[in-house]
């Protein structure tokens, strides 16, 4: 039986373990098993992350990833479940799942949310085999980029350029919250939100398209959306070895211009991009709730591949009340 610990604070030698746990995992599967959100903060070293451990002697085998929402309001944790592969079809993932339940029923009780990857059928998982009800599914969505798509046709009054760091900052986060207002993972970012992403190895400013309208000589210019593209490069830290994938990262449109054809337009642009850089398969991630960008990318040739699926549980609190489990992390 392995030895399962609570921890409420991650130091480095414990962020480090839990990293190559992760990789030991991406290998195997060609995708990680944490999301991109939860991942940067384990690199950047966030240490007040509270989360379960399994160990098996002094290594460690499986790791429940926990994220709480600030303290005062009714406690939600969202979680993320990796497994060693050597233990894969263990009962590792369910113990670290029943456990991760039992912290927050002892923190009160309130909603837990299980994210599970890389999955073909919703109803087939552990989360629903231990009761959890579909709460929420992002289509992951693949096409080839063996040929460019046409030269994008913008609305009248737009220039496109890539992004100037710490010049253009604002204007993005201010379309970025605005076209994600109600996102759980893209809205409400602040500056250190972005700067966390700009530090990640693979941040490269030519690869963040924005759209701007003309405006007259010395006048401040508006943004009016933006495609962040990605750049998975062969033998990368999140894949194994492949030849050279780009990725929609993030496309969004500023409400206003919704509807002029900007959004397609910004969609070839950053796919023409990926290509001048190598890149014969471009990827994306699309909550499968937001119709509009599901039909936008099903007409331009992507398909969907799987989906990753947040389940979601009403736990009820226990009478060992334990506040100080609360550990916000954002």
């Amino acid at each position: 039986m392995p030895r399962i610990e609570l921890r409420t604070d991650l130091d480095r030698p414990v962020l480090d373990a839990i990293l190559e746990l992760i990789d030991a995992s991406t290998k195997i599967e060609g995708h990680r098993p944490v999301g991109e959100h939860k991942y940067s903060h384990l690199v950047v070293g966030a240490a007040n992350w509270a989360g379960v451990l399994a160990y098996e002697g002094q290594q460690l085998i499986g790791y429940a990833h926990t994220r709480w929402n600030a303290p005062g309001a009714v406690p939600r944790m969202a979680v993320e479940v990796v497994v060693h592969p050597d233990w894969y079809g263990s009962d590792v993932a369910r113990l670290l799942v029943l456990q991760a339940r039992s912290m927050l029923a002892r923190a009160g009780g309130g909603v837990m949310f299980l994210w599970v990857h890389h999955v073909d059928d919703p109803e087939t998982t552990l989360a629903r085999r231990l009761g959890f009800a579909v709460q929420r599914q992002l289509a992951f969505m693949r096409r080839d980029l063996v040929t460019p798509p046409d030269e994008p046709s913008w609305p009248e009054g737009v220039e496109v350029r890539a992004y100037r760091p710490d010049v253009d900052d604002a204007e993005f986060l201010r379309v970025n919250n605005i076209a994600f207002r109600d996102h759980p993972e893209n809205g409400g970012w602040d500056w250190a939100d972005f700067l966390e992403r700009r530090a990640l190895n693979w941040f490269e400013a030519d690869g963040l398209l924005m759209a701007w309208r003309r405006a007259p000589t010395g006048a401040a210019q508006r943004l009016l959306g933006f495609h962040w593209t990605k750049w998975h490069g062969h033998g990368s830290d999140e894949v194994p070895a492949h030849d050279p994938v780009g990725e929609v990262y993030v496309l969004g449109v500023d409400p206003e211009a919704q509807g002029s054809g900007l959004g397609r337009a910004l969609l070839a642009a950053g796919l023409r991009h990926l290509h001048a850089r190598g890149c014969r398969e471009a990827v994306l991630y699309v909550d499968c709730a937001s119709t509009s960008a599901v039909r936008l990318y099903k007409s331009e040739g992507f398909a969907l591949a799987y989906q990753e699926v947040c389940y979601a549980d009403e736990v009820s609190p226990v009478v060992e009340h334990r506040s100080d489990l609360l550990r916000p992390a954002f």
